[in-house]
């Protein structure tokens, strides 16, 4: 059976449609995994990052309300790094989601109780210089 010049400009278009799609798909799916890799496989709580956002809102309202005092503002820049560091480390994988199973699963639980304990201890902190703030 003898091919036509149709029938191979036609089979040509198609190759060269089949791949700009293939290629598509590939730059899609390797976009959606580079902007996610740091949490793809770990479900992130809503309610917890909701507290870091609200830490974060009430040490803004602080350093707006503190004035020139050099001393609160160190500490509240102090604090702001330590909110962005938990925020960092709950989104980012932890090194345990290799070991998925009972071992992995207890590793991420434990993982998140630490950093839900820095979280009230910072909030704590918060609420000292409020109140020192008043005083």
């Amino acid at each position: 059976m003898k091919y036509s010049f149709f029938s191979r400009i036609r089979d040509f278009g198609l190759l060269c449609i089949m791949l700009f799609l293939v290629k598509t798909a590939l730059e899609r799916t390797s976009t959606f995994i580079n902007e996610h890799k740091k949490s793809i496989i770990h479900e992130l709580d809503r309610s917890f990052l909701e507290q870091i956002y609200t830490a974060q809102h009430h040490l803004f309202v602080l350093e707006e309300s503190c004035g020139d005092n050099d001393a609160i503002a160190l500490e509240i820049a102090h604090l702001k790094k330590d909110l962005a560091r938990i925020e960092e480390q709950y989104k980012t994988n932890s090194p345990a989601i290799m070991l998925l199973g009972p071992i992995g699963s207890a590793a991420i639980v434990t993982k998140e109780e630490k950093l839900q304990k820095n979280l009230i201890d910072v909030i704590n902190k918060i609420q000292k210089l409020r109140c020192n703030l008043k005083n």
